[in-house]
């Protein structure tokens, strides 16, 4: 159990600066494209690779014969369905509290919200998805 809390702890913190620059590169993109879907496909790749390149070498433990670089294939087509997943209900999330919201801060900032809220439920999935690629396969 001990193990489990010390990898979730790394994965948090090496999936919190992904996330510092995935949320980066979302934001500064928004300010030149209003298409969120886009947006966050392209600022998600920029998270996911950080995130897999220090993960698999710092909090888990390869020990297969499959090489490294083939689950890194695995992982990227995962994440090409998640993202596509996530940013659609991003997209979705944005337009219900644009239109359903009448506070001008929600209004003004309601992409920004909406991926400050789906970013526990990638966190959580891909903690899982990684470990179980690169621990059991």
């Amino acid at each position: 159990m001990k193990k489990l809390f010390i990898q979730v702890m790394r994965f948090v913190g090496f999936s919190s600066i992904g996330w510092i620059l995935d949320f980066g590169t979302y934001t500064g993109l928004g300010l030149v494209s209003n298409n969120l879907v886009l947006n966050n496909t392209i600022s998600s790749w920029v998270g996911v690779t950080f995130v897999f390149m220090f993960a698999t070498h710092k909090v888990f433990n390869n020990v297969s014969k499959i090489l490294l670089k083939w689950k890194y294939v695995i992982y990227l087509l995962y994440q090409c369905i998640l993202i596509l997943f996530i940013s659609k209900l991003l997209n979705r999330m944005n337009v219900v509290m644009a239109a359903n919201i009448e506070i001008a801060f929600v209004q003004r900032f309601s992409a920004i919200i909406a991926k400050i809220l789906v970013t526990p439920l990638t966190m959580v999935l891909n903690f899982l998805v990684m470990k179980g690629l690169i621990e059991k396969i």
